[in-house]
């Protein structure tokens, strides 16, 4: 999966960018301000229809405009095809995204269509923050992998939302929530195990990734589901039915699993340093993508904002060792070309120079 042709459109201070991607390794450098975390939060937006730095996507927009576009041509590895997808967003909040011309009616569509990762100053609360980091860690994995996922995970969040509506009901409907509860059972057992057989097979790649970045030690992934695997959920159910009720929102299930990582027996968070920290970063997300190309036979594409202040040259490499080793695409910026010059030299790739929101090739 690649981008060959990229357009962007009053993204921040991009107010008309056109550039030819390389296949490979792309380098975008500039000051502080000239638009490079911008031109990779346009390619954000056009994979998951949103921007990975403010949830109200009109901040996004350029202050002198009333809609951004993004669009690009996507090349298929595996299909040897080529398509143009594009969005638009406007302030008045409307969303628009293309096909080949045929409209999508979903950002989870582009999702489909634009696998990417991104790792930035944020990624590290995957190891820092709560939960919901690390099942939305999980959940893009198997959602690209296991195609009856998405319906299952549809089903799920309809069934948890209607359940939670009647325990907030000032008048409970008794066999309304019997109904909705029988609904959600089943489907937090399949979710669970499709997300237990994914973090099984992930480990594999976690545990080959981390043998090539020194002092992480021995990983492991473990997976809370969500309740007691001691008790059958409908059981947990019935015994927080009160403790439902009062707190007007359903206290167990897949919505509250997650992932404990730890490092020789210790919480990650606990154990490693914080440039441990980032680099484990790295490794779950390159592992991610190892085992996505495994199962899907092409490469996601990565973004890496800032790279140089992320992490020291040596780890850099490995790094970039590994996205070459996946064949995938991927986009680095940083304030310095030399911060990249050894970091490529031997490596094919496009270097480009930001200055006032224009991209310039190098």
């Amino acid at each position: 999966m690649r981008l060959s042709k990229l357009d962007v459109f009053q993204v921040r201070n991009l107010e008309a960018v056109q550039i030819a991607c390389h296949s490979g390794a792309n380098v975008i450098y500039g000051a502080n301000g000239s638009g490079k975390t911008s031109l990779l939060e346009a390619i954000y937006i056009l994979g998951r229809g949103r921007s990975f730095k403010h949830r109200d996507l009109r901040l996004v927009i350029n202050s002198r405009a009333d809609e951004l576009v993004v669009s690009a041509a996507v090349e298929r590895s595996k299909s040897n095809s080529s398509h143009q997808l594009g969005i638009k967003r406007t302030i008045k909040g409307q969303f628009e995204a293309r096909l080949d011309g045929k409209a999508l009616q979903s950002a989870a569509q582009l999702v489909e269509e634009l696998p990417l990762q991104l790792i930035d100053a944020h990624s590290f609360t995957l190891l820092e923050g709560g939960p919901l980091q690390r099942r939305q860690f999980m959940d893009w994995g198997v959602f690209h992998v296991e195609h009856a996922y998405r319906t299952i995970w549809r089903r799920f969040q309809k069934a948890l939302k209607q359940r939670n509506q009647l325990l907030r009901h000032g008048r409970m409907d008794e066999d309304s929530l019997r109904a909705w509860t029988a609904e959600l059972v089943p489907l937090c057992e399949q979710i669970t195990a499709y997300r237990r057989q994914y973090l099984d097979e992930l480990a594999v790649d976690v545990a080959m990734l981390a043998k090539t970045f020194d002092g992480l030690g021995e990983l492991e992934l473990e997976y809370y589901q969500g309740w007691s695997a001691e008790r059958s959920l409908a059981d947990v159910f019935e015994a927080d039915r009160s403790r439902d009720l009062a707190t007007g929102t359903t206290n167990h299930g897949a919505q509250k699993a997650d992932i404990k990582i730890k490092v020789d027996g210790v919480a990650a968070a606990d154990r490693l340093s914080r440039g441990q920290t980032k680099l484990l970063v790295y490794t779950l997300k390159l592992a991610q993508a190892t085992h996505y190309k495994k199962k899907v036979g092409q490469s996601c594409l990565f973004l890496l904002d800032d790279l140089p202040a992320e992490l020291d040259y040596e780890h850099r490499a490995q790094v970039v060792d590994c996205l070459n080793g996946l064949r995938c695409q991927y986009f680095m910026t940083g304030v310095d070309r030399k911060d990249f010059e050894l970091l490529v030299e031997g490596t094919a790739h496009q270097m480009f120079h930001m200055e006032h929101g224009v991209a310039s090739e190098c």
